[in-house]
């Protein structure tokens, strides 16, 4: 009885430590993190796009000193090459197909932080279990995309916002809500969905087929403006969209329409990470990188992304290439079928 009653007080301990984390604040996790020597920073999308944001991490770690040990890992959570969440027919199925991957990337990767580099994935996130029991920092781009936006029209009285994304994320409407929640006029922002255009960026970032995208996509954004003599900002929501920057530069300035500036939310993500607070806590750092992907990665977006990040990132562009094929990581194929 004795031993029996042991077990039970020591069950009772664990459930309550248990609880303990899982109602931890945010801040909270966030300062657990920073009191760590040793992490692993996990970074995810839907895709190819946010590996300019763990190439950000990488290089930005070697020499900050923010931790004396990191290990950045990218994890490519589309479930199939030919399957994307922009292709299933309903929040609930790209909900708990995210909610596997997350599910497995926590028991795979043991990671401290989670940065989830995609537009889509970001507001898909508040909707999974995962999100009511994570015990570490899970940080989405879309409050990094929204605070951009709101300080560039903070600066721009009277400009208004065209805001590129995928077809789920304008759906969701989470940018064009939280900046009339801050104050901005809902009349001031023009969200344009643009289908298939991330994955031919991944297939050929400058292809005449990715030009021909953009150009249809801003097309039919400017036809939304309320006037065509109104200062305009352009906002990059999907993470893959600032890899063809040059190519929205020269259609706007080819449609004879003058941009203030064009808005890239993904080299600002992990600003936090790298404060006068946090920052040169180690004289060296030692660090490694590794890219992980559920669906094989063909020699043409290996290519494509490869010499997009090499002159970025190196040791993260060599990475891509020597990446981990794991075709069962999560399941999918029975939630995307229902």
């Amino acid at each position: 009885m004795r031993y029996i009653a042991s077990l039970l007080i020591a069950l009772v301990f664990l459930l309550g430590c248990t609880n303990r984390q899982k109602t931890l604040t945010d801040q909270q996790k966030l300062e657990n993190f920073f009191k760590q020597q040793e992490v692993t920073v996990l970074v995810t999308d839907s895709g190819l796009g946010g590996l300019s944001i763990a190439a950000d991490v990488y290089e930005r770690m070697k020499i900050s000193g923010v931790f004396k040990k990191v290990r950045v890992i990218f994890f490519n959570a589309q479930p199939h090459a030919k399957s994307g969440y922009n292709s299933m027919e309903t929040t609930e199925q790209k909900v708990e197909v995210f909610n596997n991957a997350l599910l497995a990337m926590e028991k795979s990767f043991h990671s401290d932080i989670l940065l989830i580099g995609c537009n889509t994935l970001s507001v898909l996130y508040d909707y999974t279990d995962f999100s009511k029991t994570a015990t570490f920092p899970v940080i989405g781009i879309v409050k990094t995309g929204v605070d951009l936006i709101k300080r560039k029209m903070d600066q721009n009285k009277n400009a208004e916002v065209i805001i590129f994304a995928t077809k789920t994320t304008v759906k969701q409407n989470k940018h064009k809500t939280q900046l009339v929640d801050k104050g901005i006029l809902a009349e001031r922002i023009i969200t344009q969905a643009c289908p298939r255009l991330a994955g031919r960026i991944e297939r050929g970032s400058h292809s005449d087929t990715t030009k021909s995208l953009v150009n249809k996509y801003v097309n039919k954004a400017l036809q939304k403006i309320s006037d065509e003599q109104v200062p305009l900002l352009v906002s990059y929501n999907c993470t893959h969209y600032g890899y063809v920057n040059d190519i929205f530069q020269k259609t706007f300035k080819n449609q004879g329409k003058q941009v203030i500036e064009f808005l890239d939310p993904n080299p600002l993500m992990a600003d936090f990470m790298f404060t006068e607070k946090t920052m040169h806590r180690y004289p060296q750092t030692e660090i490694s990188i590794e890219v992980i992907s559920q669906p094989e990665l063909s020699p043409g977006k290996l290519g494509t992304i490869y010499s997009l990040i090499e002159p970025v990132s190196p040791q993260t562009a060599e990475a891509l290439l020597d990446y981990q094929f794991k075709p069962d990581f999560f399941e999918w194929e029975s939630i995307a079928s229902k």
